[in-house]
């Protein structure tokens, strides 16, 4: 305690190297905190299951990048052939309308349709009440659901006498029979569970040629790797496939650990950023390394005494370290505070679609990751000066004017290359920076096909069972857009059922005459059903024939609309005009319809750039092709929020059972298809520029001390006629010297990193000839302004007062 009291005076005489000394450690170790806390919130932080390791998601997938979800009857085939898994079970997210809660408006909720033993799956059980039992969860059982912690609170204010009573989903009536905790959401946050067997005999759900977005949920026999499972899973997919060529050909069995599938696609990019934190760490660490050794030779007189009266090497290294450690845990307190201040910042850039990253919090371990943290740095900054302070020579630091003589040669080059690293380290940050930074923008820039400024949009959810016909349909949505048209302000209206970012659907196709293809060799293509100015709305151009129009009736041909990468890819060199696709719209027990086409338009991306790659479009009228689940697309000169009350107002004028949900403008969806790569590129800009500043700082630094530790030799070159221009050269010469040796370095490691980046770039090459000249150009200007600060006040002293004072 003694050492960090006289530390603490010795931190307080000097305010001014205290408060460089704290604020550059704390930067270091805030930033590092704050990517910590992401990083444990989203990868690190364990599933609140119990066996959560144990918990697979499955899928099914043709090749690698073409994962899709699973077909009933192989799910089927999966959980009676395996071996390796305790429970199998299939679940299907969908979305309903809840209403008839007495004060309270229709709201949609988020539902999964799934099997009983998903409960089993996740290890746990209702906290009041029960799941599912056995006769619930097959064809013809009783209507009951499961619903959520949150909603059983938000809808029925935790009231126990929930369990019996009837709520309406979809204007159909279910019993609610259980509660589950509050840790129980999935799949993708669920409120309210209903069975799926008990919809299992729909004819569409099994057909093994159609994957109705079904995923499969396996909880590993103990003992059993993930490894073995899909071994043992690829084997039952071999023999589906030879069994059934027509739809499992070509098609096998993906078995993903839950927390892999939750943020799998996360972890490079975390991996990146608490890299590139870490070497900003390493800089202020070497820039504090620096700036306690010059304050410890100045300071070489003081320990000469102490040594002279008695005080051994290993006392002064512990007082020193003392110092260090004092410095340390000011800089991780305060460097604590700064993450926290951070953390709503580092939730908006984060990716709105996973709940984890919404989670950031700074609990035990990332209090404990500080502490680590703030110990490692009081080894790396503090021991080395301490080390050389305790070797000083007593006689030559006890002599009349020893505390401006020259330092050891060793110490000399510890110091260059300490900046050196920095240098190094700099530049591998500001390359990469810059490669994250042209990615961004050129993600930015990307082609949409479509305008999303000033685009509103809208989903609504029908109920299949007051909406089971397209005439009922058509009366809606005819009067959703008339009324919607008619608002002051809205230019265009048109809805759409699969429409771009929400959600997808895709269908096989094949030309009329061409040869028959098994349907798991057909190619693919997204399917879009729609009504209104939906072109219009979206700003997508005709660029032949016509779009739909109120003749196109289900009485009448079947009639589609496709995008020009269709055209290019099944009609080259053709005018694909009055040609026919066989196409399965997804209609019940329709099965695939020879379709005229009779117009195509301009390309437009539906998914995001990491989903998938992009496929044709074919868009079926909504008057021939029945859908409940809608998108409504408005273009608007209106603020957000008035509109979405507008639509609001509309629709419950039409239906006042019918909930509008997830209303908010397009270009925010598009948005958040960019979330992680906004917030590396944000993140990695601010650290390189740190980084910069750091290494900046730590070259004027050293240039500033070797300046004032040659101040006699300048003198001398002045007296004997050395022109101060002569003088500034050779400052600068020192500074451009150890800017050549850490460039050197630096490009080495830039490129090596680069290599590492290149599988988060959108359309950026690793090695951009531009962004490592920039760099280039950025690092000299820093190290020409580092340097000519030193170089100046050098060229300035008077020889007579230099030597006087020596």
């Amino acid at each position: 305690m003694s050492n960090l009291r006289l530390a603490l005076r010795q931190l307080i005489k000097n305010p001014a190297f205290s408060a460089v000394a704290i604020i550059t450690l704390a930067l270091g170790i805030g930033a590092n905190t704050a990517i910590f806390s992401i990083v444990n919130a989203v990868l690190l932080r364990p599933l609140p299951y119990p066996d959560a390791d144990r918990i697979m998601v499955l899928n099914e997938s043709s090749g690698p990048g073409q994962d899709y979800s699973v077909a009933l009857p192989d799910y089927f085939d999966w959980r009676n052939d395996n071996t390796v898994f305790e429970h199998l079970a299939a679940t299907h997210k969908e979305s309903r309308n809840l209403s008839g809660i007495p004060g309270r408006d229709p709201e949609r909720v988020s539902c999964a349709s799934v099997t009983r033993n998903l409960f089993n799956v996740v290890g746990m059980s209702a906290q009041i009440g029960r799941s599912f039992r056995e006769d619930e969860d097959k064809v013809g059982a009783p209507p009951v659901v499961v619903i959520s912690d949150r909603l059983w609170r938000r809808a029925f204010n935790a009231d126990p006498s929930v369990l019996g009573r009837s709520i309406t989903l979809h204007d159909q009536n279910y019993t609610v029979m259980g509660v589950m905790p509050p840790q129980m959401t999935s799949p993708q946050d669920t409120d309210v569970w209903l069975s799926m067997m008990r919809r299992s005999n729909n004819p569409a759900w099994m057909d093994r040629s159609h994957h109705p977005m079904i995923y499969v949920w396996g909880k590993l026999k103990p003992g059993v790797t993930v490894d073995q499972a899909r071994t043992e899973m690829k084997g039952i997919a071999a023999r589906l496939e030879k069994t059934y060529p027509d739809t499992n050909g070509g098609e096998t069995a993906v078995v993903t650990p839950l927390l892999d599938n939750l943020v799998g696609k996360y972890r490079t990019n975390l991996g990146l950023l608490l890299g590139a934190v870490g070497l900003v760490l390493l800089i202020a660490c070497a820039n504090l390394a620096n700036l306690f050794a010059a304050r410890g030779a100045a300071r070489a007189r003081e320990f000469a005494i102490h040594a002279a009266v008695g005080a051994t090497r290993g006392q002064i290294i512990k007082k020193l370290l003392s110092e260090s450690f004092l410095i340390a845990l000011l800089g991780g307190a305060l460097g604590f505070l700064f993450a926290v201040w951070v953390r709503s910042g580092l939730i908006a850039l984060s990716p709105g679609d996973v709940s984890r990253f919404q989670q950031i919090s700074f609990d035990l371990p990332v209090l404990g990751f500080t502490f680590l943290i703030a110990s490692l740095t009081t080894v790396l900054f503090g021991l080395w000066p301490a080390w050389q302070a305790s070797h000083a020579n007593v006689q030559l630091a006890l002599k009349e004017g020893s505390s401006a003589s020259g330092d050891p040669p060793s110490a000399k080059r510890a110091r260059d290359w300490l900046v050196i690293s920095e240098i190094a380290l700099t530049l591998t940050l500001l390359v990469a920076a810059g490669l994250v930074l042209k990615s961004f923008s050129k993600m930015q820039t990307l082609q949409l096909g479509y305008e999303p400024r000033n685009l509103f949009s809208a989903r609504f959810e029908l109920p299949w069972k007051t909406y089971s016909s397209r005439e009922k349909i058509g009366t809606f949505t005819k009067a959703l857009l008339d009324k919607v048209s008619a608002i002051p302000g809205v230019q265009t209206a048109g809805i759409g059922s699969n429409s771009p970012l929400m959600g997808g659907w895709q269908t096989g196709f094949y030309r009329e005459g061409s040869r028959p293809v098994l349907q798991s060799n057909m190619p693919s293509a997204d399917l879009e059903v729609i009504t209104g100015d939906y072109f219009q709305t979206f700003k997508v151009p005709l660029l032949r024939g016509r779009t739909f129009n109120e003749r196109d009736t289900k009485d009448l041909p079947r009639v589609i609309v496709i995008d020009q990468a269709m055209a290019e890819q099944v009609f080259p060199g053709e005018d694909p005009i009055g040609k026919r696709l066989s196409v399965d719209p997804g209609n019940d027990e329709e099965g695939y319809v020879m379709s005229e086409i009779v117009g195509v338009v301009g390309r437009m991306r539906f998914h995001a750039i990491d989903e998938m790659a992009p496929l044709p479009i074919i868009y079926c009228s909504m008057a021939q092709v029945q859908r409940t689940s809608l998108g409504l697309f408005v273009r608007s000169s209106m603020g957000a929020a008035a509109l979405s009350k507008s639509i609001r107002d509309v629709a419950a004028s039409i239906d006042p059972n019918q909930p509008v949900f997830d209303a908010r403008p397009m270009l925010d969806r598009v948005q958040e298809t960019w979330g992680t790569h906004r917030l590396l590129s944000f993140l990695f800009s601010i650290f390189a520029g740190l980084a910069l500043l750091l290494a900046t700082i730590g070259l004027y630094g050293l240039l500033a001390y070797t300046t004032l530790k040659r101040v006699r030799e300048i003198g001398i070159r002045l007296a004997l006629g050395a022109r101060p221009a002569q003088i500034r050269a050779l400052v600068l010469s020192h500074g451009l010297q150890l800017l050549l040796i850490g460039s050197v370095f630096g490009l080495v490691a830039a490129f090596a990193l680069s290599r590492a980046l290149q599988s988060v770039l959108f359309e950026v090459k690793g090695i951009d000839p531009r962004i490592y000249l920039s760099v280039g150009a950025l690092l000299f200007a820093a190290t020409f302004l580092a340097s000519w600060v030193p170089a100046r006040r050098a060229s300035r002293v008077d020889p007579i007062q230099a030597l006087r004072e020596q």
